[in-house]
């Protein structure tokens, strides 16, 4: 199992895409927390107790999706370039595989959604310095914060995996995870009403306290429970079919 789970993490380390996708997620962080939240922001802004939670928040709810492709590119590349073979080759399980993979993701969602989680107030901190302007007091719910912004990391990449493990081709899983939260989910809505609120992407959106108006029927204690829900449910419906598809 230990050996599973280091070539993952070797695999993880040793993808390109993963590099280019943390580059972008640093534009992108470097663009809305530095340049338009802290460089742009109005000073009455900074009155706001809430400022720099909202930062971290708002940093999680917009890169997750960059944790989520590169949960999507460990899975596929493999699927694409037929390396799968060799990896269950490799080892006894196809169980130690699947959780090796999936210990792997939630290992870098972790670190990602933290450094990412941190780095969004400390620009937007650094810009606001920059500028020469006075931060007004903050009040920071600190363990709330962590465990829902850890969770939402968690969850966009874990979500990401179970849709690579069912999906398994690279541009049907990466098109799933863009066209599910911004086409599917929405057009859902239309007929579920404020039970919208219920669906994976939403409900994960919803447990950071971003969800649509029309859908804060439940709290973020509840979308968080919903979320985990969805969590454990699709990694057994995950896991049964890895064990099951291609199997001799």
């Amino acid at each position: 199992m230990l050996s599973s789970f280091k070539s993952e993490l070797r695999k993880i380390l040793s993808i390109r895409s993963t590099y280019i996708i943390l580059l972008f997620a640093v534009a992108m962080n470097l663009l809305f927390a530095f340049y338009v939240t802290g460089w742009h922001t109005a000073p009455e802004a900074l009155a706001d107790p809430k400022f720099l939670s909202v930062q971290v928040i708002s940093a999680i709810s917009a890169l997750g999706l960059f944790g989520g492709l590169v949960a999507i590119l460990l899975v596929t590349h493999e699927y694409r370039y037929n390396t799968i073979v060799f990896t269950l080759t490799a080892n006894k399980s196809r169980s130690q595989v699947f959780l090796s993979k999936l210990l792997t993701i939630t290992l870098f969602a972790v670190v990602f959604t933290a450094v990412f989680g941190a780095l969004s107030p400390l620009l937007s901190l650094l810009a606001i310095h920059i500028r020469g302007l006075d931060m007004g007091h903050q009040t920071i719910q600190v363990w709330h914060l962590v465990w829902h912004s850890l969770l939402a990391g968690i969850a966009y990449v874990v979500y990401a995996f179970i849709i690579a493990m069912i999906i398994r081709v690279q541009v049907g899983a990466i098109a799933a995870i863009f066209l599910i939260p911004a086409t599917i989910e929405p057009l859902l809505g239309l007929v579920l009403k404020k039970n919208v609120a219920y669906l994976p992407f939403n409900a994960l959106n919803m447990s950071l306290g971003t969800g649509p108006p029309d859908a804060m029927a439940i709290s973020d204690n509840r979308a968080a429970l919903v979320v985990v829900t969805y969590m454990v449910v699709g990694l057994l419906v995950a896991w049964v079919l890895f064990l099951r598809r291609d199997a001799n």
